[in-house]
């Protein structure tokens, strides 16, 4: 692969990175639910000082700990993962930047009390972005972000598909969340697990698979 074909395909990463952030961010905003992945993190910001960016950016940072310990304790040396491991460290900066921001302009441009049809364009709509961004990020076929990168690592040591264990990890991030918040709310609520994260959970993958063929017409101008 020349190097102009590769700064092509981590400028398409990187971009599907920003992408990725600001869908997270309109369906966060839209306060109908989160993704998965961004549950049990949303809880937290929730019941403290740091923002959605900030606990995202915790979480990521324990996930490439435990990247980590597990490449250590499998077959493949570190050193055969070390790029996609510095590779990471940008996409969670500019991955948490990319929330923050888009939270805080949705927060300017819409009133403080949204309407639930408002609430479901913002989760439609940042769930066609974040299927478009998982889309790019495949088709540029070069790093992952934190939370799937870690399953790929892990699903080998439990002899399981990379299907399944994604699956049962944001079962668990989801049931975390539920968790925290019955805990942190005095068992008075659930936050961050609605209706939204139904949505988000169940059409993620289906959209992904709509734009993988359109996404994948990119690629000959990738190896231009």
């Amino acid at each position: 692969m020349s190097n102009k074909e590769l700064l092509k395909r981590y400028t398409l990463f990187f971009l599907s990175v920003v992408f990725q952030g600001i869908a997270i961010a309109s369906i966060t905003f839209a306060n109908i639910g989160t993704t998965p992945i961004s549950s049990a993190n949303y809880v937290l910001s929730l019941h403290s000082s740091f923002t959605l960016g900030e606990t995202t950016l915790i979480f990521n940072i324990l996930l490439m700990i435990l990247q980590i310990m597990f490449i250590s304790i499998g077959k493949d040396p570190l050193k055969k993962h070390a790029v996609n491991l510095l590779m990471q460290i940008p996409v969670c900066l500019i991955f948490s930047f990319m929330i923050d921001l888009g939270m805080n302009l949705l927060r300017i441009s819409l009133p403080d009390e949204i309407s639930y049809l408002v609430s479901w364009i913002l989760v439609v709509s940042g769930t066609v972005l974040l299927a478009l961004a998982v889309s790019l990020s495949v088709t540029s076929n070069v790093a992952m972000v934190p939370g799937e990168y870690f399953i790929k690592i892990f699903h080998p040591l439990v002899n399981r598909t990379f299907s399944f264990v994604k699956t049962f990890f944001d079962i668990f991030l989801v049931s975390s969340a539920v968790i925290l918040s019955l805990f942190l709310t005095g068992f008075t609520q659930i936050e961050a697990v609605r209706e939204g994260t139904l949505f988000a959970a169940l059409c993620t993958g289906p959209i992904v698979h709509f734009f993988i063929p359109l996404t994948a017409k990119l690629k000959p101008l990738l190896q231009k």
